[in-house]
Formats: structure tokens, sequence, C-alpha cells
């Protein structure tokens, strides 16, 4: 297995009593720290109608906006909600970013939960449900030259989308998957997976060995992972009821469901809880364990570290060098060595 590649996810988290200002600032100032300690990638999220969680409402303008302030690292988002966008202008601004940066941008698409986005940004609940392997092939078919559609999604005559993609045959392409419905989507079209926090890394290998089942491409799919360091547990255990978890709940709280929500919204400490029992958040030495457990358990390839667990300014770009200098050395020593 080759060597993982590491990179960072900036949540756009707002922290009570910061402003949107001070948020995007460090968006800027983490993306460059992240370049200037040897990160592969910086990837972006995008959220809406949400006021702490997260408040980038456009994953590839702020990925835009951080390939500018960048030179060698690559941005990609993780990820573009593709029902809530005309798949065939996602990709030509994937393309533009492609040309733009000499080829440092990725894509990466999802659908998303059942939430109100798709009642406002969208069409509706049902392309939510359905619509996602079609929205995905016309943005693979706009990469090509000339598309065309006529479903009960999607119907235009045909276009020619452009400008033509710098990376041939097309701009890498990553694609969310949760369950069984999005590992059939991205082996349809050998396209490596993206997964998130909340699935384990025996669950990520499960649907890792089903992709494999159903195509011979072997990417580097990517896992993202909350990643904080700190001199002791008892620092760790603060950061995440104090600062991260509530955050995260106020998410689950403020998403509006278009369908009924599955299960009960947990708690802050709940939330606190299953954070420190499995994400590498604590002393170096912890992070360094689960990190490894991680990409030997889940067969990752790509590592996209969640860095904004604090909120404040200096211990975020601290936690990006302790990463870089205390941890992913470690990481990779111990990964040579299986």
């Amino acid at each position: 297995m080759a060597p993982p590649s590491f990179g960072v996810m900036l949540f756009t988290h707002r922290f009570p009593g910061q402003s949107a200002t001070e948020v995007f600032a460090l968006a800027a100032d983490v993306a460059q720290a992240a370049e200037a300690h040897g990160f592969a990638s910086v990837w972006t999220t995008e959220h809406h109608f949400l006021t702490g969680y997260g408040i980038n409402p456009s994953a590839t303008t702020l990925a835009a906006f951080l390939l500018g302030r960048t030179r060698r690292v690559r941005v990609g988002t993780a990820v573009t909600i593709l029902p809530t966008h005309p798949p065939v202008h996602v990709a030509e601004q994937a393309a533009l970013l492609d040309q733009l940066s000499g080829g440092r941008f990725d894509l990466g698409v999802g659908r998303a939960g059942p939430v109100v986005d798709h009642e406002v940004l969208g069409t509706g609940i049902e392309r939510w449900r359905t619509g996602l392997p079609e929205a995905l092939r016309l943005v693979l078919d706009s990469f090509t030259g000339r598309v065309s559609a006529d479903s009960e999604h999607y119907r235009f005559r045909e276009v020619a989308p452009g400008p033509e993609p710098y990376t041939r045959p097309h701009p890498p392409v990553h694609v969310a998957a949760t369950s069984a419905t999005g590992v059939e989507l991205a082996a349809r079209h050998g396209l490596p997976m993206l997964f998130f926090f909340s699935q384990t890394a025996d669950e990520q290998a499960r649907l890792v060995a089903e992709y494999e089942q159903l195509t011979a491409a072997r990417p580097a799919h990517g896992t993202a992972v909350l990643a904080h360091v700190t001199d002791s547990v008892a620092e760790a255990e603060r950061v995440v009821h104090e600062r991260l978890a509530p955050v995260f709940a106020s998410g689950y709280a403020e998403y509006v469901m278009v369908e009924e929500y599955r299960g009960p919204r947990p708690t802050p400490d709940e939330l606190a809880a299953g954070i420190l029992a499995r994400q590498p958040i604590g002393p170096p030495e912890l992070c360094v364990r689960r990190l490894v457990d991680l990409v030997r358990g889940s067969g990752a390839g790509r590592v996209l570290l969640h860095v904004e667990s604090s909120g404040e300014r200096d211990a975020v770009l601290a936690n990006v060098e302790r990463l870089a200098t205390e941890v992913l050395p470690a990481v990779r020593k111990e990964l040579e060595n299986p």
C-alpha cells in the first residue's frame, strides 16, 4: 500500500463571538500554513443556513480564493453539494479552476442530507433522492466537449461547456460515500470515495471492499478525521467539551430536515464522548496511534485533517504546525514498517 497523503479540511466553523470576516481570514491563514508545513492538500466544505457549524455556502468559491493564496498545495471541495447546483456549471467552474491553478484543483461531490437546502437552492427533495447519478454523469460528460440531457431531472439541448480542462481527461473527481449506493456510483466511474468522521475504520474498509468487488480501479480513497494535538488528555477533553462539541451540536439543532431525521439528535456531551473515544485529539502519541490505526484499518490513501477544533486563531495555526512536526512524521514512519 502506497503511503497516504495528508491534507487539512476547513469547516469554517464560527465559534461564539467570531465574525464571518475572522472565520474566512483564518481559513486563508490555515491554507497558507498547510502549504508552508508540507501538507499535500486543503479541502473546503459547503453548508447553508447555519450560524456556527459551517458558514461557507460555496465550497468552490472558497477553493478558488485559496488557490489564489497558495502556490503548491492542491485545493479541493469536500464536498460540492451536487443536487443544489447545475452540474454542467459545476464542471465549467472545475475546469476553470483547473486551468487557472495549473492543475491543482480537486472536485469532491455528494448529495448531503435531506435538508431544506434542496428546496431553496435545488429543485426539491426528489432530485436529492434520485438525481445524483445523472448529475455526476453530466459533470463528467461536460469535460469531454459536448453534453445534453433529456430526463426527469435535467432537460436541455446540446451545449459545449468550456473551458477545456488543463488536467486530462478532467480534474480529479471524488464521490462522498456513506452507503452501498455511493460505493456503486463511485465504482461505476472508477472514482475515489470520500468518507466522513462518523464512519469507523471498519465501516470504511467494508465500503472499500465493496468498491473493489465492482471495479478493477484502485484509487486513493479519502477519509476525514478530527485532529488536534494537545499537551494532555485533560486539555483535549476541555477543547472538545467546551469548543468543538457545542459547535457540532449546533449543526444538528439548526438543520431543517425535509424528511424526518432518523434517530435521536446527539447532545453535546454525547458528541464529545464519541469524538474523544475515536478521533486523533490529544497528546502526540495518541494522535499518532489513532491515525495509524485509521489508515491501516480503512485502507484510505488520503487523510483530510479537520484542524479547527479550538476555534482560536493562534491555537489552530499551532495545531497545524504540531500535526506537521510532531505527529505526521511518526505516522509515516510507523506505516512504513507494518
